[in-house]
Order: C-alpha cells, then sequence, then structure tokens
C-alpha cells in the first residue's frame, strides 16, 4: 500500500484531509437546507400578508368585487415588478389583476374548485420564468344575501430568492474552505506538539544505544509511559545478562586454575596415579566448563518475561532424576496440579530446579517433598528430603562455589552455587534449613512479576 511505511504524521493528515472535507460537505449540505427552507418559510410568510392587504382592501359591491385604484403594495402598481395578483371566480375565470401582472398575458386558474378559508403555497412556471405562488379562497356575503366565492392569488418570480441563495452558497463555501485549511493547519500543529514525546523517546534510545545514559529517563506522557517503563525493564534485563555473561567467563576461568594446577603437579606423579588424576581432573573440569556455559548461553527463543509453567518443569525434572536414581527408589510428593509460574528463561529454571533436586535425590533415605506457594508479590518453591540435613550454622557456607556439606558424595560443589546465583540475578533468594522430614530444606523465593 502508497501509506504502509508512512510516518505517523502523514497518515493522520492524510486521514485528515480526505475525512474533513466529507465532513464539512455534509455540514454545508445541512446549512444550504436549513437556509433555504427558512427562505421559503419567510417567502410564504410574505406573500400571505400580500394576501391579507388584497382582502383587506377587496369588496362585493352589488354582486361585484371591487379593488380601489391605488394599493397599498406599490410592486403592485409598478409593471413587470415580478409581484403580481389575480382573483378568479368559482368557474376559475379571471375578474381581476393587478397592473403589474399586464405583461404576463393569460394566467388560468390551476387548481379547482374553491374551499372558502383554504390557503396554498407551491410553485408554478409562467412563460418560461418560475413564481412562487400563494392562494386564497374566500366567499363574499352579497346584500342580496347570497354568496360570491373567488380565489386570491399572489405571484412572486423566484429570482430574487435563487440570487439571495447564491450568494449565501458562495459566501459558505469560501467560509467552510477556510475553516477546512485553518482546521488542517491547527491539526498539522497539535499533532506535531502531541508527537513531540515519540521523537524524545527515539533520541533517548540513540542515547542509549550510544552509552551516553543506561536508561530511558523523562517525563514521558502517561499513554507512553508504560511503553518506556517496558523498554527500561527490557534494557535492565539485557544489561544484567551483559554482567551475568561476563561474570560467568570470570568464574569459568577462576574455576579452572585449580585442576590445572593440580594437573600440572601431576605430571611429577607414576604413570598409574597420573591417569586417574587425569581422569578426576579433567571430569571436573568438564562439569564446571558444562555449568558455567549452561549458565552464559541464552536461548534464541526467550524472551524477557517470558512465562513459564512451574508444575511442568517440576515434573520434567523430576522424570529425568528418578531414572538416574532408579535404584534408590526414591518417593517424591508434588502438591496437586495448580497455577504457578515463573517469568524468565526456561532454561534457568530447570537448572535452578535440577541442581537443587538432584541435591534432594543425592542425600535423601527415600522421601523428597516439593511444595509450592504462589501470592501477588512472590514465588515460593520448597524442596525437602528426609536425609542427614544440614547444619545451619553451614546453611550460607554450602552455598558458595565450592563449598560441600559432605565430601564423601561425588561432586566438585558448585550446584548449588550456580541455582544461587541465577536466583540471585532475578532478585531473589535461596535458603537452607532443617525440614519436617528430618534433613534439608531449600527455599526458592522468586519475584512474581513479568518484569525480572
Amino acid at each position: 500500500m502508497v501509506f504502509k511505511n508512512a510516518r505517523l504524521s502523514t497518515r493522520l493528515l492524510v486521514a485528515s484531509a480526505i475525512v474533513l472535507p466529507l465532513f464539512l460537505g455534509i455540514s454545508a449540505y445541512m446549512l444550504d437546507l436549513a437556509f433555504r427552507n427558512s427562505l421559503l418559510a419567510a417567502e410564504r410568510d410574505r406573500l400571505n400578508g400580500r394576501i391579507y392587504l388584497l382582502l383587506a382592501a377587496a369588496d362585493v359591491v352589488d354582486g361585484e368585487l371591487q379593488l380601489p385604484d391605488r394599493l397599498t403594495e406599490p410592486l403592485f402598481e409598478q409593471l413587470n415588478s415580478g409581484l403580481y395578483a389575480f382573483i378568479y371566480d368559482k368557474q376559475g375565470n379571471e375578474v381581476w389583476r393587478s397592473p403589474s401582472a399586464a405583461v404576463l398575458g393569460t394566467v388560468p386558474d390551476e387548481h379547482t374548485p374553491i374551499d372558502p378559508g383554504s390557503s396554498k403555497f407551491d410553485t408554478r412556471r409562467i412563460n418560461d420564468s418560475a413564481y412562487f405562488q400563494f392562494s386564497f379562497d374566500i366567499a363574499y356575503e352579497t346584500e342580496r344575501g347570497d354568496t360570491r366565492q373567488y380565489r386570491f392569488v399572489v405571484l412572486h418570480t423566484q429570482e430574487m430568492l435563487h440570487a439571495e441563495l447564491v450568494a449565501y452558497r458562495r459566501q459558505l463555501w469560501w467560509l467552510l474552505g477556510s475553516l477546512a485549511l485553518l482546521l488542517l493547519v491547527t491539526q498539522g500543529l497539535i499533532m506535531y506538539w502531541g508527537l513531540r514525546p515519540l521523537k524524545r523517546v527515539a533520541q533517548d534510545l540513540k542515547k542509549v544505544e550510544q552509552g551516553e545514559a543506561k536508561l530511558l529517563e523523562g517525563d514521558y506522557p502517561g499513554e507512553i509511559r508504560p511503553v518506556t517503563e517496558n523498554l527500561n525493564q527490557v534494557l535492565v534485563a539485557e544489561r544484567s545478562r551483559r554482567e551475568r555473561y561476563k561474570n560467568t567467563l570470570a568464574d569459568l576461568a577462576h574455576s579452572l586454575k585449580t585442576p590445572l594446577a593440580i594437573l600440572r603437579g601431576a605430571l611429577e606423579q607414576p604413570a598409574d596415579k597420573l591417569t586417574i588424576l587425569l581422569d578426576e581432573q579433567i571430569n571436573r573440569m568438564d562439569q564446571i566448563v558444562r555449568h558455567q556455559l549452561q549458565r552464559a548461553v541464552i536461548s534464541n527463543q526467550a524472551q524477557p518475561g517470558q512465562r513459564v509453567d512451574v508444575m511442568k518443569s517440576i515434573v520434567r525434572v523430576r522424570d529425568a532424576l528418578s531414572k538416574v536414581y532408579r535404584d534408590k527408589a526414591v518417593k517424591v510428593e508434588i502438591p496437586q496440579e495448580r497455577a504457578a509460574y515463573f517469568y524468565g528463561e526456561e532454561s534457568d529454571l530447570l537448572e535452578v530446579l535440577g541442581n537443587i533436586l538432584d541435591n534432594a535425590y543425592k542425600y535423601c533415605h527415600s522421601c523428597v517433598r516439593v511444595g509450592i506457594e504462589n501470592n501477588d508479590t512472590e514465588l515460593v518453591i520448597r524442596i525437602a528430603d528426609d536425609g542427614p540435613g544440614v547444619d545451619e550454622s553451614i546453611g550460607e557456607q554450602i552455598l558458595q562455589r565450592g563449598a560441600r556439606a559432605d565430601s564423601s558424595q561425588p561432586g566438585y560443589g558448585i550446584g548449588l552455587s550456580v541455582a544461587a546465583d541465577i536466583i540471585s540475578s532475578y532478585k531473589g533468594g535461596l535458603s537452607v534449613r532443617r525440614s519436617e522430614l528430618g534433613g534439608a530444606e531449600f527455599v526458592l523465593v522468586l519475584p512474581d512479576s513479568a518484569g525480572l
């Protein structure tokens, strides 16, 4: 389409240029119709008044209708004045005409029979000229006691009304045209003023892109503020992702220092011990790299504020771990299906649940319990087991990288710290305490908001 990529202001102006003439045209038609009707009503009233002048001047003498030589309306006396009067008898014969109508020739009566007291306003053509006609029927009582019926007719040329109507239309269209132009100019100025906040948003985004600002800051109108707030949330999330990626790479480099140092020192060990040590440290480095890359890589499909079904993610992790620990026959208690959502990356939620549930499967005797609490401000997930538990004095310590409560179990102590880092990136919290089952209970608290 022509205006598919047109500017918003151009679209509005073009739409106004199309709609405004249509609106003004309809208004002009209505005003013209009202003015014409008012002219016709005024014409009817004037002709009715002149009929009454004739009725007042007429009289029946000796059975004959008589009018004075001089009438009070001068136009009736002026030849070809455009105002003419006629009187017809009951048979439709002309019995009198005004001196002004001498040039018209024969003007027959148009409607019969006569109905005393009735009147009629109409138009008619005489000799290719258009006239307004007003007629009034009357009955006179003579001295002999009988009645004589007559029809008084007044004709007035339409030329004056048409001239007045043409002048009015000319002035009306000139005024409406000027008004349309003024409205378009005014609307253009209003749109320029009204769209300035959008232009300011574009300028502020350019400053963010060039590194001159971190967020969209300014007093924006209420209609635009939700957009700028959502953009700021996207910018904050993107900045957090970059910071997280940077920190992950730093953590990866730092985590690999120890295995590399061990390998360097192992070069002096006997061959049989070197093989075991190499295998152990290579596995350790592989696990470190996989965990750190999983934290750093951002899914191409994930978007800021993506809603993830918590129950489906828990069931997914449970099914996977049940296969890994199938020889242990762990009983997992999960609440009934309920609406609970995590607003963020699905991979992050799976990483957190996977690490904590794996820890619960590993240390429990036979039972793992999962609880979910969801209110207006936060999402709380509780994962408890019936294992030996964790001493509260080292509860914070085991969430640090490399720290372990039990060195007898395989692992490198980074799973819980990875979970804590991910939860922290969403401005949440992770804590550990004694559970009702006797073992450890990990409590995950995440803000229940799409703006994480």
